[in-house]
């Protein structure tokens, strides 16, 4: 038993001299150059290897984010004026009475909408520029309305009428939805006409629109280009 552990040691003794005698792979260089990069004359000598300054590469398949197309966007049609318009008879007096008023905004407009209930036909209108302060009702008492432009719009009927049916909300409104009309004032709700009072950042071309089914109207400011 002794003499066959003492053959075996010696065998192995053997082998780890002759592998002692064969080169070692560190003795051997290579360049390896990434994929997109080249190597210059000059920047390596023989048997050294240039420092790499690119990570590594994977062996994990490319993948391709999906293509996305740039949404589109066509110039905004020149619609309405800055000049005063108004109904066929401004001061025509109705029945009707204020619901809400309410602003919404669009990529080629700003919108105020002013809806009306009950029954009756639609009442007279008017809409113009006007310059700061704007007269409170019948007072003596005058307001600045926010913005650099205000569009007053007066129509033939109650917001909320003697009763008080009508209108149930606020008379002074600063809308957070748009970026143009910056408030919207009652300034008179006397004797059967109502004026509202519309700031806005600049004095923006506008149309008027009668709509029924609800009984609205619809103002619209082109701020869009």
């Amino acid at each position: 038993m002794r003499n066959r552990l003492l053959t075996t040691l010696a065998a192995v003794a053997l082998l780890a001299a002759c592998s002692s005698d064969r080169p070692s792979s560190s003795d051997t260089s290579t360049t390896s150059i990434v994929p997109g990069e080249t190597t210059a004359p000059g920047d390596t000598t023989p048997g050294s290897t240039a420092p790499s300054t690119t990570q590594p590469v994977t062996t994990e398949p490319a993948t391709t984010a999906p293509a996305t197309v740039a949404p589109t966007t066509e110039p905004c049609p020149a619609v309405g004026d800055a000049a005063a318009k108004g109904s066929t008879d401004p001061l025509l007096m109705s029945s009707l009475v204020g619901a809400d008023i309410r602003a919404g905004s669009h990529p080629c407009f700003e919108r105020v909408v002013i809806e009306l209930q009950g029954t009756g036909e639609f009442p007279g209108w008017a809409a113009e520029y006007v310059d700061d302060p704007v007269r409170l009702g019948e007072s003596d008492e005058f307001v600045s309305i926010e913005g650099t432009a205000t569009l007053l719009v007066r129509m033939g009927m109650w917001m909320q009428d003697m009763e008080g049916e009508g209108y149930q909300g606020e008379s002074d409104l600063f809308p957070t939805l748009v970026q143009h009309v910056l408030e919207m004032r009652m300034t008179e709700n006397w004797e059967g006409m109502t004026i509202w009072a519309i700031g806005l950042d600049d004095e923006y071309p506008f149309t008027v629109t009668v709509l029924h089914a609800p009984e609205r109207l619809v103002i619209d400011f082109q701020t869009g280009i």
